[in-house]
């Protein structure tokens, strides 16, 4: 994989199709768990309630799924249930604009360029992907990243593999992230 910086301001992925097939995986995988690769159904009553915030929406049961969407103060789960009920839509919506500009761009054949628009819906959707995998992995600090690391030659496959996952999808953030923030100080006076 190979992610370079356009002289203006949007970064270049030239990616093999085995990295294509990665992409797309963790960010279905990720759609998937937000709801969106529900098939369109009609639209019902209580779905509009939710959607208006009319309705209560449930905590997610899966901890990838309530790190994407937490809890807004987890001393208080009133208060918590509150915001989950306003916000729990839109922030669902808004994660899955994300992932679907990557996944869409995925689709291009030869080198993706993208915009600073899709340069910061990659980063998003890359942040999410890699909560995801870091709770998958029962990561929540550096600390805990580091203890795993110490134990790699310990790791079972399936394990190893995700941490291989993650590294991955941090460096290619990075990556992005870095051209970005070199666009933004190119534009300053």
């Amino acid at each position: 994989m190979k992610i370079t910086a356009g002289r203006d301001g949007t970064a270049r992925l030239d990616l093999s199709d085995a990295e294509k097939n990665l992409f797309r995986s963790v960010l279905s995988d990720t759609a998937s768990l937000l709801g969106g690769s529900e098939p369109a159904a009609p639209v019902d009553v209580d779905d509009l309630a939710k959607r208006a915030g009319l309705r209560d929406v449930e905590r997610p049961a899966d901890p990838a799924l309530l790190r994407l969407l937490p809890d807004v103060d987890p001393n208080d789960p009133e208060r918590s249930a509150e915001f989950r009920r306003l916000t729990d839509f839109d922030l669902r919506e808004s994660k899955l604009s994300n992932l679907r500009t990557a996944l869409f761009t995925l689709g291009s054949t030869g080198r993706i360029v993208l915009d600073a628009d899709g340069i910061r819906a990659w980063l998003t959707a890359l942040a999410d992907v890699r909560l995801v995998v870091a709770t998958r992995l029962g990561v929540e600090t550096e600390a805990d990243f580091e203890a795993l690391y110490s134990r790699e030659s310990d790791l079972p496959d399936q394990e190893l593999m995700l941490v291989t996952v993650y590294d991955f999808l941090s460096w290619a953030q990075e990556r992005l992230a870095e051209i970005m923030l070199d666009s933004l100080n190119r534009e300053e006076p």
